[in-house]
């Protein structure tokens, strides 16, 4: 049943520690109680072996399993913890809604979901200008240094300096607009990770 919620990737686990967990737990229940107790203490590694421990058992109990797979979710959305995994956590959460639309977690796990998808795709954004602009400051530095060289010189390459002068500018602009779409970026990257702490910080029903 695990390899319907967690993928390719949640067969990566060592399921032969798992079953062996599972016969010592001895039965459902008792697999999601020790889960329970691990996440209530932070111990997510040990959370979410027992979590995907119960996946294994073929449970039919669906209250049950949406608290599991919104509670692994969560598990793998949780900076700064070893098991931290953003696209795990969007890939649990999307089959939690997929497979389970009108569960009572269906909208924590969207909600949470989609706060993962904006974080990476601002993460995105500000490398890409992060680049963008190391690019522009190389460039306009080469400039610069090539009017050093050209403002030494006379006659026929007066032409020459005009047009890099001209061609300065404009560059001296966009790096001004992509500083401040930077400091945009980030604000709002922060307030969304404020937002993920607080919906982290909250106990799902």
């Amino acid at each position: 049943m695990s390899d319907r919620f967690l993928g390719s990737r949640g067969r990566r686990a060592n399921f032969g520690a798992l079953l062996l967990m599972a016969s010592i737990l001895g039965g459902c229940q008792s697999t999601t109680r020790v889960g329970d107790h691990y996440y209530a203490n932070g111990r997510y590694p040990e959370a979410a072996a027992a979590y995907q421990v119960y996946l294994e058992s073929g449970t039919s109990d669906k209250d049950q399993t949406t608290r599991t797979l919104y509670r692994l979710g969560v598990i793998f959305a949780t900076p700064g913890s070893s098991t931290y995994d953003p696209q795990r956590s969007v890939e649990i959460l999307d089959q939690l809604m997929s497979v389970y639309p009108g569960s009572l977690y269906a909208a924590e796990a969207r909600l949470l979901r989609n706060l993962q998808v904006e974080i990476g795709n601002l993460e995105q954004e500000l490398t890409a200008d992060r680049v963008r602009l190391t690019e522009l400051s190389v460039d306009l530095a080469e400039r610069e240094n090539e009017l050093a060289v050209l403002e030494q010189q006379v006659g026929d390459r007066d032409d020459q300096i005009l047009t890099l002068q001209d061609s300065i500018p404009p560059l001296r602009i966009e790096i001004r607009e992509l500083i401040r779409e930077l400091v945009s970026k980030q604000q709002e990257l922060e307030q969304l990770e404020g937002l993920k702490a607080i919906d982290l910080d909250q106990p799902p029903p």
